[in-house]
């Protein structure tokens, strides 16, 4: 194993511009292999776990480092041709060269590793929430740039702000993937090109919504083509031409059914990217929380409603709390829609105390959290000062989780069972939900 430096007259340097035949020990769950090079652990982007590879340093700090392969003198048998023409340069995806057995079973063995190292006693890990690999994604984020007049429409290049064209993507359902083409036709008449900000889409049960971000107003050309191509699309239009400040020029608003429940949703808000995962893991956290109709339950950063109005048909009260007050409002809307009326929702910022709010003076027997990525522990010590019985944690950062799951057995509480949902596969994010018993 060898280390090549690169030269620099100005000043000395000891850092690597390249790696050279290091064999990979391990995989972490975002899909990279991981291998000790002179004590230091280095994640290397495209090498899979017995493969010997040469390696270009694209960051190194004092504990560890980042590189990608680029040579093999071994390769792998878990090694898989991946099926995107596009995987090579594109950013969207990190594990499509890694069979899929071997993602579920990387990420798996991360997540439920870090959690029974918490607690002594055995957790109750369960078989892995699984659908589709292909055609998942109802909602995507399209970057839109220019090359000598031409429209670039697409995703960012890996480790890089540039944008990659595409005409497909094979994550998107399909409706969405087909309609990119269709959408890439309108932009390359498109008079003011360097106006063009972003595009967002989302596939709602009713109909695909679009969000065009345009930096000022449209010129008449470019706004009558948009509603044109709106119409005969038969799409949810939306345009913002100020920051936050967004117009809906056609359509109603994008729902989503939950059984039989109607959720709508402003354009922005967030939902979960897969469908009919999202509806197994609503159900799924149902069943852990054991509800009965006498349970009052506080939901945690409940957004518009998708945990909280499906828990609402089987307990006595539901109290649902968000940090944004439209979404907020949303909730507040789909319960009415729905005939939902043992539910009460409150916009509060779970970051400050929040015992001495009126609804905290509640008794609440169970509660659901389902935070961001930055997890809930600033709100774990005001939370347990209400001393529910039962909790159910539904997490996309395992990192998070493992924290806020270490305060919460500090404050008494146990690990019971815990499942990995794939909400997002040949990607290096992982979906999770645990219980928490007191």
């Amino acid at each position: 194993m060898a280390l090549f430096y690169s030269e620099k007259k100005a000043k000395k340097t000891t850092k690597p511009t390249a790696l050279q035949g290091v064999t990979i020990q391990d995989l972490d769950y975002q899909g990279r292999g991981v291998a000790k090079v002179g004590g230091k652990t280095w994640f290397i982007e495209n090498a899979l776990p017995s493969e010997q590879v040469d390696a270009n340093v694209i960051e190194e700090k004092r504990q560890y480092g980042m590189a990608q392969a680029v040579r093999f003198s071994h390769k792998s048998a878990n090694r898989v041709e991946p099926d995107c023409s596009l995987y090579a340069q594109c950013g969207g995806c990190q594990m499509q060269h890694i069979s899929l057995d071997l993602q579920r079973a990387t990420k798996q063995k991360a997540l439920f590793q870090r959690l029974q190292k918490l607690q002594s006693a055995p957790i109750d890990f369960q078989p892995m929430i699984v659908g589709d690999d292909q055609g998942y994604r109802r909602r995507a984020k399209l970057h839109i740039g220019w090359d000598k007049n031409n429209v670039l429409l697409g995703f960012r290049k890996k480790n890089s702000q540039e944008i990659i064209e595409v005409e497909q993507c094979l994550v998107l359902e399909k409706p969405l993937s087909d309609f990119l083409i269709r959408l890439k036709a309108l932009l390359k008449g498109w008079k003011q090109k360097k106006a063009l900000g972003h595009i967002e889409l989302v596939r709602a049960d009713n109909g695909i919504a679009l969000l065009l971000r345009h930096i000022g107003q449209l010129t008449t050309q470019d706004r009558e083509n948009l509603n044109a191509f709106a119409e005969q699309e038969n799409l949810m239009l939306f345009v913002m031409t100020e920051k936050d400040e967004i117009q809906q020029w056609r359509g109603d608003s994008p729902y989503y059914q939950l059984g039989d429940l109607k959720l709508s949703f402003s354009i922005r808000d967030f939902i979960q990217v897969n469908a009919s995962l999202n509806q197994r893991m609503v159900t799924t956290a149902i069943d852990w929380l054991e509800l009965n109709a006498s349970d009052r339950i506080l939901d945690l950063f409940c957004g518009m409603g998708n945990f909280t109005l499906p828990m609402a048909r089987f307990v006595e009260k539901v109290v649902g709390i968000e940090g944004v007050q439209p979404m907020v409002e949303q909730a507040q809307h789909n319960a009415r829609i729905n005939g939902i009326d043992n539910v009460q929702f409150y916009q509060t910022d779970l970051a400050q105390p929040f015992a001495d709010k009126p609804w905290a003076s509640q008794s609440f027997n169970k509660v659901l959290l389902d935070p961001a990525r930055n997890g809930a522990l600033f709100a774990l010590d005001h939370l347990c000062e209400l001393q529910p019985e039962r909790i159910v944690y539904v997490s996309c950062n395992p990192a998070t989780l493992v924290r806020d799951c270490e305060k919460l057995i500090e404050k008494g509480y146990k690990l019971i069972k815990g499942a990995m949902i794939d909400m997002f596969p040949h990607t290096g994010h992982l979906e999770s939900v645990v219980v928490l018993s007191k």
